[in-house]
């Protein structure tokens, strides 16, 4: 596969890529690269060397019929792509495995979550000494929320 910056737009391939130096044939244009939203790069694309079309070539010049098919695709499977290759000419991108700073956050927040969850809860059992019910009426194993969070906000330090 050869890469090049020709300028190539919607229609064109199946053109010659040519060396403007000499003049020579470098590759059939195939596609262009695209972008994640589908907007194509015209000046990005992707040709066939030409030494890939030579079976075709010797197929077109030759006696053709059955015995030249079957030596085409011969020919032509041993030029194949590889998986990698493959890989690229759908376009698919490779997954890397970068860390999330939003996952961490997430991540953070529930743990913290989590432990304010148990401490309330280790509260509500078992309040400590210095928080005393506003009210008379107030049962000991509730205390009243505000003296709670206090007391939460003092365990979180």
């Amino acid at each position: 596969v050869i890469q090049s910056t020709a300028a190539v737009h919607r229609g064109c391939s199946g053109g010659a890529l040519v060396d403007v130096a000499c003049g020579s044939l470098l590759g059939l244009i195939t596609t262009n690269v695209k972008q994640h939203d589908g907007a194509i790069m015209p000046q990005v694309n992707f040709s066939l060397p030409v030494n890939h079309l030579r079976p075709l070539r010797d197929f077109l010049e030759g006696p053709g019929g059955a015995p030249g098919i079957e030596r085409l695709a011969q020919e032509w499977e041993a030029c194949a792509a590889d998986e990698q290759e493959r890989r690229l000419w759908r376009l698919e991108p490779e997954r890397v495995p970068l860390p999330s700073r939003m996952e961490a956050g997430k991540r953070q927040a529930l743990r913290l979550m989590q432990h304010l969850a148990e401490e309330a809860e280790r509260l509500a059992a078992n309040p400590p000494a210095d928080i005393q019910p506003a009210d008379a009426d107030a049962s000991a194993s509730s205390p009243p929320k505000a003296t709670a969070t206090a007391a939460l906000r003092r365990s979180a330090l």
